[in-house]
C-alpha cells in the first residue's frame, strides 16, 4: 500500500496462503507460476474482450472455461494453478464486462503479486527454516483415490449455475464469485463431511471476519498508512499464535487469515477507481457465499455422491 501497486492485498493473501504450506516455494516455482498466471489471465483477458459482444458465446465460454479450471486442477496441476485459471475463468470476464481497462489491471497485476507473495515466503523460510514432513506424514496427507470426472461434476453442478445467474443479473462483486468456486473446490474433496465441514467454514470466516471489522473500525478513527501496517502484524500474530495452540478455535486461525486479509484489504483498499466497499457488506457476501455452497453441496451429495453407491 505504501508504494502504492495494484492489488496489494491479494498479494497478501497468496503470501499467508503460500507461508502456511510445509516447505516455501522455490525460485523455479514462484517464476513457473507468474508465467502460467500472465499467460492465462492476459489469454483470459483477450478473449473476453473479444467474445463481450456476443452475450450467449460469452457465457457458453465462461460456463467451459470454468469446467476446464477444474479438469485441470484435478488433472494434477495443483489446487493454486487451478485457482489462478477458475481467476482467469471467472474474475476477469466479469470486469472485462465493467471496464476493460480495470480488467487488464487484474491480468498483470495478480501475477506480479503472485510473484512478489512466493519470493516473500520464501525468503522467510530461509530465514526461518523448518524441518521437511517425513514420509509419514507425507503418506498420511496423501489425498485418498477419487474419480476425477465425478469430483468435476459436482464441483461444476454447483458453480457453474451460481456464475451464470451471477453474471445475468449483472453482478460485480467478484469477492463472492471467486468465494463460491474455492468453496466448491473445498467441499468437494469432503464427501460425508457435510456438517461438520460446513461448521468449519462457517466458524473460519466468521472469526476472520469478525477481525476484519474491528480493524475496519479501528482505521476509520485512525486513516493513518501506519494503522493497517500494525494491525495486519497483529492479527496475524495473534491468529498464527491461536492456529498453534490447543484452542477450540485452532483449525479455523489459518482460513481465518485468510479471510480477514481478503475482507480488511479489500475495505481499505478498494480496486482501483472503485467505491469504497464497508466490511460489513463483505462479510455478508462472503456469508451468502458460504451458505449458497453449503446448502448445494446438500442436494448435490444426496443425488451425487463422491462415490456412486453400490447396487443390491
Amino acid at each position: 500500500m505504501g508504494l502504492g501497486w495494484p492489488l496489494a492485498s491479494i498479494g497478501a493473501v497468496f503470501t499467508a496462503l503460500f507461508l502456511q504450506a510445509p516447505v516455501g516455494l522455490t525460485l523455479k516455482a514462484s517464476g513457473s507460476l507468474f508465467a502460467f498466471a500472465l499467460i492465462v489471465m492476459m489469454f483470459s483477458w483477450i478473449l473476453s474482450s473479444i467474445l463481450m459482444p456476443y452475450q450467449i458465446v460469452f457465457l457458453a465460454t465462461v460456463c467451459i472455461a470454468i469446467v476446464a479450471s477444474f479438469a485441470w486442477s484435478l488433472s494434477g496441476a495443483g489446487l493454486l494453478p487451478g485457482v489462478l485459471a477458475l481467476m482467469a475463468a471467472m474474475m476477469v470476464p466479469n470486469l472485462v464486462l465493467q471496464s476493460k481497462d480495470l480488467a487488464l489491471v487484474l491480468a498483470g497485476w495478480v501475477p506480479v503479486n503472485l510473484l512478489i507473495a512466493g519470493f516473500t515466503s520464501g525468503l522467510m523460510f530461509t530465514l526461518l527454516p523448518v524441518k521437511p514432513p517425513t514420509a509419514t506424514k507425507k503418506a498420511q496427507q496423501a489425498a485418498p483415490e477419487f474419480d476425477k470426472g465425478r469430483r468435476m461434476l459436482r464441483m461444476s453442478l454447483v458453480t457453474v449455475p451460481f456464475a451464470l445467474v451471477f453474471f445475468v443479473s449483472g453482478g460485480t462483486a467478484l469477492l463472492v464469485l471467486f468465494f463460491v468456486a474455492l468453496l466448491s473446490q473445498q467441499l468437494a474433496a469432503m464427501p460425508a463431511a457435510g456438517k461438520s465441514v460446513a461448521k468449519a467454514m462457517l466458524t473460519a470466516n466468521v472469526l476472520g471476519a469478525g477481525v476484519a471489522i474491528v480493524c475496519y473500525e479501528i482505521n476509520v478513527l485512525a486513516p493513518s498508512i501506519v494503522t493497517p501496517a500494525l494491525l495486519c502484524f497483529l492479527f496475524c500474530l495473534s491468529l498464527g499464535t491461536l492456529g498453534k495452540s490447543s484452542n477450540s478455535l485452532a483449525p479455523a486461525a489459518g482460513s481465518a487469515i485468510t479471510t480477514a486479509l481478503i475482507i480488511y484489504g479489500g475495505s481499505i483498499a478498494p480496486f482501483a477507481d472503485e467505491a469504497d466497499v464497508k466490511s460489513v457488506t463483505r462479510v455478508l457476501q462472503i456469508a451468502s457465499a458460504a451458505i449458497f455452497v453449503i446448502l448445494a453441496y446438500v442436494v448435490v451429495d444426496e443425488f451425487w455422491p463422491e462415490k456412486e453407491q453400490q447396487k443390491a
